[in-house]
C-alpha cells in the first residue's frame, strides 16, 4: 500500500519515547534526509533532476529543549517557533496547521505532524487536509507507535517498530511495509537534547 509521507510518535518496549518521519515518494525519489544541529532536512540528491516544486526540500524535524516536532513540510518551522515563544504544543500545531493549510499542489497533499514534549510527557498527532483538521493527544503503549499519513491512513493508525535506539528505529521505519520508501529519520529525547538517526535509500 502506498500511503505517501508519514509521521509517527511511539515508545520503545523499554518505554523510551520517539518521533519519526518517513519520506515515501513516487514522483521525487531522488532525495535524502540529512541531520543537522537540532534539525533534520529533506534535500534532493546531487543527481536529482532540476525542479521548481516548493514542497520537495524542507526541514522535517526541529527541536526546542525537550520538545521535538516532525512534519512533512515547512510547517515544522513556525510550529517550533511558537513553542519557543511559550505556546502550548497543541496550540502551536493547531495555529500553524490552520495558517498554512494543506499543500496547494495537484494532489492537495495534507500536512501531517507528530510531536512530543518530554518535559510534560505529552504526544500529539496532527493533520490538515482539504476535508479535515485533526490535532489529537495520543498515548501509545510501550512497543507501539501511532502514525498519520498523507494518503490512505489519514487517521491515527497503530504500527509496531522493533528497536531500542534511534538508529534501530530509523532502520525499522524505513523498512516498514509501505511502498516507495526514500528516507527515514527518528529522534529520541535525551538529557542533553535529541538523539537523531537516519536511513536513506541512497
Amino acid at each position: 500500500m502506498y500511503i505517501g509521507r508519514f509521521v509517527l510518535v511511539g515508545q520503545t518496549r523499554a518505554g523510551r519515547w520517539y518521533v519519526g518521519y518517513r519520506v515515501s515518494s513516487r514522483s521525487f525519489p531522488n532525495r535524502r534526509v540529512l541531520m543537522g544541529d537540532g534539525r533534520a532536512t529533506v534535500m534532493p540528491t546531487e543527481d536529482a533532476p532540476p525542479s521548481d516544486n516548493p514542497y520537495i526540500a524542507y526541514n522535517c524535524f526541529r527541536s526546542d529543549g525537550q520538545v521535538g516536532i516532525v512534519a512533512n513540510g515547512s510547517h515544522v518551522d513556525p510550529m517550533i517557533d511558537k513553542v519557543s515563544l511559550g505556546y502550548p504544543l497543541r496550540d502551536a500545531i493547531g495555529l500553524c496547521s490552520l495558517a498554512l493549510d494543506f499543500e496547494h499542489d495537484s494532489y492537495n497533499t495534507p500536512r501531517v505532524t507528530a510531536a512530543f514534549d518530554a518535559s510534560r510527557g505529552e504526544a500529539y498527532l496532527g493533520i490538515v487536509a482539504d476535508n479535515q483538521l485533526l490535532i489529537r493527544q495520543v498515548n501509545p503503549s510501550p512497543g507501539e507507535a501511532l502514525l498519520v499519513a498523507t494518503y490512505e491512513l489519514t487517521q491515527p493508525t497503530l504500527i509496531y517498530l522493533s528497536g531500542g535506539s534511534a538508529q534501530e528505529l530509523a532502520d525499522g521505519l524505513f523498512a516498514a511495509a509501505y511502498e516507495h520508501p526514500v528516507g527515514a529519520m527518528v529522534a529520541m529525547p535525551t538529557h542533553a537534547g535529541w538523539d537523531l538517526a537516519t536511513h536513506n535509500a541512497r
